[in-house]
């Protein structure tokens, strides 16, 4: 398939040439490339639309909470433009370009194979891809675009933990199950955050707590966000599911509720997200504009995004290097024979902790493996206690 095959550019009734926007904003900054070819070899950050919101294998398609696509009055992602473009450019945000939006395979696992084709290839060229709309089915295929390129960490905000494993379970309640099982060889871990427990069994949360995998539930990141912040700096691919956000904050939401973040804590969320020097892609999903559609879940989505790209701008290379006079390493001997060694960057106050890993078969090398963390992992540590954080990832390498 040709590039010109890929993409048709944004509706110019919602979205004009770049022109009719002021020249402070982000509609008249943003690159409009038709093709891959046309993107500047100078990376960059590159907006891609996705409306595709036909159901991955889907039994029973009534309760997938989705409506059939007919029913739109316009694609979600043009929306999100619509009121995205028409925001500020801040200082120091990088070089920002749209491939208008990728036109749907004929069947949605076609569409996962030219996700995985488009965003191994955006990373090859060194390209930040961001993708803007669809169902959260999707990430499998993104994520298939990191395949070759190592362990890979996924956070996912949503609100639902999608790990449901009943035969006849929805695609939509099984797509984090599905990644774990069918794409495990580059897996490394997996974050969700924001899930809201009466919509998850309790057989999901065993499975994830049995995997070692990251949970944070939405009381508990309401009441301590910060803890959210390790979680989506250790990630190279996030995705925001606009379910995580209460109704009231967003419309086009059916996979919602009356419960779930307010729209400025999802902005907070993306911008740690952006701001994780090892970020490679992001995920917009599950916007889905109706008939009585005021734009609420749209404009929300649009300040997510600019977040996003604030996060970006303000990346300082905060990855923790051997004697660089910027981190001060802090070692502390636990009972039970345990040493810890936790790193602070002095440019931006972050944590991260050291854990050395279980010596392989045949090796006589000690590993170590940098997680981030939080200051409260430290103090828990110097309480003479052992932070989850290492339990998790020590216990990760022994399953």
């Amino acid at each position: 398939m040709k590039d010109l095959d890929f993409f048709n550019p944004p509706d110019p009734l919602l979205v004009p040439d770049s022109s009719a926007y002021p020249a402070h904003t982000l509609g008249h900054r943003i690159l409009r490339a038709a093709t891959r070819q046309n993107l500047p070899e100078q990376p960059c950050m590159v907006f891609i639309g996705l409306d595709d919101f036909r159901p991955l294998m889907e039994t029973r398609p009534a309760e997938s909470g989705f409506v059939e696509q007919t029913e739109h009055l316009v694609g979600g992602a043009d929306r999100i433009r619509q009121y995205f473009y028409e925001l500020s450019v801040a200082e120091g945000f990088p070089l920002l370009a749209d491939l208008g939006n990728m036109i749907p395979g004929q069947s949605p696992e076609d569409t996962q194979s030219a996700l995985a084709s488009v965003t191994s290839e955006l990373l090859e060229q060194g390209h930040f891809p961001v993708w803007i709309g669809g169902r959260l089915d999707f990430l499998r295929g993104i994520f298939q675009g990191f395949s070759g390129r190592g362990p890979t960490d996924v956070s996912v905000v949503s609100a639902r933990t999608h790990f449901q494993t009943g035969a006849d379970a929805p695609a939509y309640s099984t797509v984090l199950r599905q990644l774990v099982e069918k794409d495990s060889s580059h897996l490394f871990n997996l974050s969700c955050l924001a899930f809201q427990s009466h919509w998850s069994e309790p057989e999901e949360n065993a499975l994830l707590e049995q995997m070692r995998f990251e949970q944070l539930r939405l009381g508990a990141l309401r009441q301590h966000p910060e803890r959210a912040e390790p979680l989506l700096r250790s990630s190279h691919l996030s995705a925001f599911s606009l379910s995580a956000v209460r109704w009231s904050d967003a419309d086009g939401n059916p996979m919602g509720g009356p419960n779930g973040l307010w729209a400025h804590e999802l902005c907070q969320l993306c911008h740690y997200a952006g701001a994780n020097d090892l970020l490679r892609v992001a995920f917009f999903c599950d916007y889905q504009p109706l008939t009585n559609d005021q734009g609420t879940g749209a404009a929300t989505l649009a300040q997510a995004l600019w977040y996003l790209i604030e996060g970006f701008s303000q990346r300082c290379d905060d990855v923790p290097k051997i004697n660089s006079r910027n981190f001060t390493r802090y070692t502390m001997a636990l009972q039970g024979n345990h040493e810890l060694v936790f790193i602070k960057s002095q440019k931006s106050g972050r944590w991260w902790l050291e854990v050395t890993l279980p010596v392989p078969k045949g090796s006589k090398r000690e590993r170590a493996l940098l997680v981030p963390c939080t200051y409260d992992d430290y103090l828990q540590a110097s309480s003479d206690e052992l932070p989850d954080r290492w339990w998790r990832i020590h216990q990760k390498y022994l399953l």
